[in-house]
C-alpha cells in the first residue's frame, strides 16, 4: 500500500489537525462555546483554510466526533473484552460531560436521514454492533454465554441499554451507570459474561 504523497497528503494531514483541534475544544468548552476562528488558531491555520475542509461549523463537529472514535473505539480484530469493558467506558463518558452532549445532540439530530450526521452515524452502529455481537460470539465459544442467544440482537439490546442509559445520566439524577450497564449485561447474556 503507498503512502499519498503532494497535496492529498497534506489536506489528510490539515483535515487531521483540524478534527483534533475541535475535539479538544469540544471537551475544554463545550460545542455551543467553540467558534471557527478558535479552532483554526489551535491549528495554527487560517478561517478560510478551515472552511475550506469543511463547508460548515457542523461538519467540523461531526469530524470531532470521529476523531474521538478514532482515538477511542476498538478496531476490528480487538473485540475480546468489549462486553466486559462496557460498564467502565460508559462511566467515563459521561464523565466526558462537554463531548457527550454533542453526541446526544447530533445522534438526535442524525434521526434525520438527510442530516449530516447521519452516516457518521450509521457507520459507527454498525462497526459497535459488529464489535459487541463478535464478542458475544466468543464468549458462547467459551461456554459463558449459552449458545441459543442469537449474539447480533443481543449486541443491539446492549447497545441501546448503553445509549439510553448515557442520555437518563446526563439529563439527570445521575446514578451508577457502570451498576446498571453491568446488571443489563448479566440480565440478558447470564452470570458467567463479565467477572
Amino acid at each position: 500500500m503507498s503512502r499519498k504523497r503532494g497535496p492529498y497528503a497534506k489536506s489528510d494531514h490539515r483535515r487531521s489537525a483540524l478534527s483534533e483541534a475541535a475535539l479538544r475544544l469540544v471537551r475544554e468548552k463545550g460545542h455551543r462555546n467553540v467558534v471557527v476562528a478558535e479552532i483554526a488558531e489551535l491549528a495554527e491555520t487560517s478561517e478560510p483554510t478551515v472552511y475550506y475542509h469543511f463547508p460548515t461549523k457542523e461538519s467540523l463537529l461531526i469530524a470531532a466526533l470521529k476523531q474521538h472514535d478514532d482515538e477511542n473505539v476498538r478496531a476490528p480484530g480487538a473485540e475480546a473484552g468489549a462486553i466486559a469493558d462496557m460498564g467502565s467506558r460508559a462511566e467515563i463518558g459521561v464523565r466526558r460531560t462537554n463531548y457527550a452532549r454533542l453526541y446526544n445532540e447530533l445522534a438526535g439530530a442524525a434521526a434525520d436521514p438527510d442530516h449530516p450526521a447521519n452516516e457518521f452515524f450509521q457507520q459507527r452502529w454498525a462497526r459497535s454492533i459488529e464489535i459487541i455481537t463478535t464478542d458475544i460470539r466468543r464468549l458462547q465459544t467459551a461456554g459463558r454465554v449459552p449458545p441459543d442467544l442469537d449474539a447480533e440482537t443481543t449486541a443491539h439490546l446492549l447497545l441501546a441499554a448503553w445509549e439510553g442509559l448515557q442520555l437518563q445520566w446526563m439529563q439527570g439524577p445521575q446514578f451508577d451507570i457502570r451498576a446498571r450497564i453491568e446488571g443489563h449485561i448479566r440480565a440478558l447474556l447470564g452470570p458467567l459474561a463479565i467477572d
